[in-house]
């Protein structure tokens, strides 16, 4: 999958993921928040007194800027900052066919505290190129990561690899946002079959971004760029936009 307005996503049978040795945390805030969540005003919360230390839910895996890298999602509790700290990949073992990690996080569980689950991402980088290896996180051998194309994904219990039948699929979704350059996969603001619009978040001093892509036979392929609320500057640039999609749309954020 290529940048730019009009160039496809380069999908051979793709989904996605990535794996590694090297951890940083990716903010999507920028502000020292978990990244794909807003951060929460510090506050009372309610957690235990003791942190103790989980394997992370991975929900999915997208890959990186580069051949060495990919970025871990995964869903951590809570919205308030008291309830997680310190999420982070260890044990990482990089052999000829595999990559093997474990994804933990710290946290204070408590009855009636820390119940709601935020997404984020842990960006990885290997010592070695990723590329046809397998991806093995958690020691989670039943649910490993194999590329597909120019993806990744799970294969099925009986060996078939293939991209999954739903389009709005969070491996399509964050492919199209690894695409655009995007460092998390942004908020989804429209998906169906055949059109998806994706806030990503801010670049620097750069104000968030709108990127709007139609469904071809090789995935998600961007059209349009929007800075402004509806539909004016997405159907400007395909009129076949369905504007019951976009009418309602909020400013980018």
């Amino acid at each position: 999958m290529t940048n730019g307005r009009g160039r496809p996503i380069l999908w051979a049978a793709g989904v996605l993921v990535v794996a590694g040795a090297v951890l940083a945390v990716v903010l999507a805030s920028g502000s020292g928040g978990l990244p794909g969540a807003k951060a929460a005003a510090p506050g009372p919360t309610t957690v235990g007194a003791e942190w103790r230390t989980f394997r992370a839910e991975v929900t999915g895996i997208r890959p990186g800027p580069d051949l060495f890298s990919l970025f871990v999602q995964v869903a951590l509790p809570g919205k308030d900052p008291g309830c997680v700290q310190d999420p982070r990949i260890e044990q990482v073992v990089e052999a000829k066919t595999d990559i093997r990690a474990d994804v933990f996080y710290s946290t204070r569980p408590a009855a009636g505290g820390c119940e709601a689950k935020v997404p984020a991402e842990l960006r990885l980088t290997t010592s070695g190129p990723i590329a046809d290896r397998t991806v093995i996180l958690n020691a989670d051998n039943g649910n490993s990561w194999h590329k597909l194309g120019a993806g990744w994904g799970h294969c099925a219990p009986q060996g078939t690899c293939a991209p999954p039948a739903d389009h709005c699929d969070p491996a399509w979704i964050g492919a199209a946002a690894s695409a655009a350059g995007a460092e998390s996969s942004g908020t989804t603001r429209v998906c169906d079959a055949n059109w998806l619009v994706l806030d990503l978040p801010a670049q620097k001093a750069a104000p968030p971004s709108r990127t709007a892509f139609r469904w071809s036979d090789a995935g998600w392929t961007s059209f349009a760029q929007a800075k402004t609320a509806g539909c004016t500057e997405i159907r400007a640039a395909d009129p076949k936009f369905p504007t019951a999609l976009c009418k309602t749309l909020p400013a980018p954020a």
